[in-house]
């Protein structure tokens, strides 16, 4: 059963001619809003799992629902049916969900800017403020950090011709971590000097390996060290 308002609520746009107040269309295409943005980033999550910022942002957005609702309530506005769950898809890949989470938040932010000069509530007025700041200050620059290292962790993969898809693999904690240093450390290699070429060959599970190799290495000459001395 679709909303009352349903061509209002998915146009984004007041209608002065609705015969609905303005402040009640304001408050509903907001609640909107957010209900598209949470179903999105909880989708993702269920699909690629836990991880940052998505994990986080998801439960921001819930009580970005939160807020909007109690207004509903102070109001005596009905809140909007949330079809989202149903209808929303995520896209294939992390790095596209991350670039379509930018252009998401970029939207609110608009959608917020065009909204606030209609509100004469200050209640409302102070709510859509604090929830623009939130996606311009937060959520925008942490999808936008997650874009680029997700930009960054495909070129490093392509480059050892493994597919976009296969970019996000895990393979254990301390594997994750050195394969972020090396997809950081391989667009600045060449200061390195000579170890730069061996950097931009080189595999996580070769690196564990190098490093598993000179920590042995370490451990034994430093043993070896410690009878000579006790010798």
């Amino acid at each position: 059963m679709p909303n009352y308002d349903e061509a209002i609520l998915r146009s984004r746009r007041l209608n002065p001619n609705a015969p609905f107040p303005i402040l009640h269309q304001a408050v509903r295409i907001a609640l909107y809003d957010e209900y598209a943005a949470r179903a999105f980033y909880g989708k993702v999550v269920e699909a690629f799992g836990p991880h940052q910022p998505f994990a986080n942002i998801v439960r921001a957005e819930q009580r970005h629902v939160d807020a909007l609702s109690r207004q509903c309530e102070r109001l005596g506005i009905p809140r909007p049916l949330d079809p989202f769950p149903l209808e929303t898809e995520i896209e294939p890949t992390w790095r596209a969900n991350c670039e379509r989470a930018v252009a998401g938040e970029i939207a609110n932010v608009r959608l917020y800017r065009y909204l606030l000069p209609h509100i004469g509530d200050p209640q409302v007025g102070n709510v859509m403020l604090n929830l623009q700041a939130a996606s311009l200050n937060n959520h925008l620059p942490a999808f936008q950090e997650a874009a680029a290292e997700a930009m960054a962790q495909e070129r490093y993969h392509a480059e050892r011709g493994i597919p976009p898809q296969q970019a996000y693999e895990h393979h254990g904690p301390l594997a994750d971590l050195v394969e972020k240093a090396l997809v950081h450390l391989s667009p600045h290699a060449g200061p390195i000097g000579l170890f730069s070429p061996l950097l931009r060959r080189t595999t996580p599970s070769m690196l564990l390996g190098l490093a598993a190799g000179g920590a042995g290495i370490y451990f034994y000459r430093n043993r070896l060290g410690r009878k000579k001395q006790e010798n």
